[in-house]
């Protein structure tokens, strides 16, 4: 079943960060407050969770990180990643030191050759922790998973199928065929990209919402927008109660510039579920966007730089954040231009279109082109 982390305040008032299996997010919800938590925080949406439970390779549940330092590590740099592995190995290990530190002073006292051996092999041991850090953090599939979240949300189709085949064991199969399928429709291989989802269509481990989710991104990286609408209408049939689907519907047709009423129906309906807190960090700039769309160009640039304001936490450690941060960036400088604001919105505009030409985000531009 799948697992959803979550901060949450006990009856005594003492706030915890812990995890939970349930069937969805909603279900997770409902347990937690069965057992009198409040001020309830999930971590987790239900896609991302429905992926960990496709997980080919398993950790053993004793060898996880505890639910707090997993929801830490989200925010963390590389290089802070490697800080925090590196003081937890040795906490880990800290007797073990002690001891062969007190054994390597007493040992350097003396002059033997085989003593003095003993000595640098024990420093040399003293060093484990920091290999182990140095490739869990630069050379893991970890490591080269994130990379390729990199590479795909700079549009760098080739290295991002390059990556691909190293992670297979590691990493979904759905999750990897999405990301492929998507690179060669962006590339112009769209009907190579539909041909690998086919095996998905009727699989009864894929749920339906997923499997229309992945086709829609697909879709939109094609600019086939009428079909990648429909996929979002799909998923949306299939989980109509689900807040990943419905924000992803809404902000597709807001994309688009349609049916505005229907866009702000899903996202008052998103509002009333369960919703993780990196869908709450990306939630402005969809409301934003339907502020756009409705000619309140005001109210949209202060959601814009709302959400501005809740990725900065992860915009050092997370790709999506900061591609999020590059669109909200863009849709501001519309609004900007809008109100009058233009040479402000060249200046906002300017530092997005760097990752909307990558993308071809074609919509973005053509819409900003249009008011400027």
């Amino acid at each position: 079943m799948p697992e959803f982390y979550y901060t949450a305040t006990d009856q005594a008032g003492k706030r915890t960060t812990s995890k939970l299996e349930a069937a969805s997010s909603q279900a997770a919800i409902l347990e937690l407050e069965s057992t009198d938590y409040s001020n309830i925080i999930l971590h987790t949406d239900d896609f991302s969770a429905a992926l960990s439970e496709m997980m080919p390779q398993k950790v053993p549940v004793e060898n996880q990180l505890p639910a707090s330092e997993y929801v830490e590590i989200r925010s963390l740099t590389d290089v802070g990643f490697f800080k925090f592995l590196l003081k937890k190995l040795y906490w880990t290990a800290r007797w073990y030191y002690f001891f062969a530190a007190i054994l390597l002073f007493y040992f350097l006292r003396e002059s033997d050759r085989y003593v003095v051996a003993f000595c640098f092999t024990s420093l040399l041991l003293l060093l484990i922790p920091v290999g182990i850090a140095v490739k869990a953090t630069w050379f893991s599939k970890t490591r080269k998973y994130f990379q390729l979240l990199e590479d795909f949300t700079w549009g760098r189709w080739n290295e991002v199928l390059a990556l691909i085949p190293k992670l297979r064991s590691y990493i979904p199969a759905i999750e990897l065929s999405g990301r492929k399928a998507s690179a060669l429709a962006a590339l112009g291989r769209l009907d190579e990209g539909l041909e690998i989802m086919e095996p998905y269509a009727n699989a009864s481990e894929i749920p339906p919402w997923m499997y229309f989710t992945r086709l829609a991104e697909i879709y939109e990286l094609a600019h086939e927008q009428e079909q990648a609408l429909d996929c979002r209408s799909k998923a949306h049939e299939d989980a109509p109660e689900n807040s990943t689907v419905l924000l992803g519907y809404a902000n597709t047709l807001l994309k688009q510039n349609k049916d505005p009423q229907l866009a702000q129906r899903l996202i008052q309906e998103a509002e009333e579920q369960p919703i993780s807190d990196m869908l709450e960090m990306i939630l402005p700039f969809i409301k934003g966007l339907l502020e756009l769309n409705r000619g309140e160009p005001r109210l949209a640039f202060h959601l814009f730089i709302e959400g501005q304001n809740r990725l900065q936490p992860l915009l050092k450690s997370q790709s999506v954040a900061r591609l999020y941060s590059d669109v909200g960036r863009a849709y501001a400088a519309i609004a900007l231009t809008e109100l009058g604001e233009k040479e402000q919105a060249a200046i906002q505009f300017e530092q997005a279109l760097p990752r909307l030409q990558a993308l071809d985000s074609k919509l973005t531009i053509e819409r900003y082109e249009s008011v400027s």
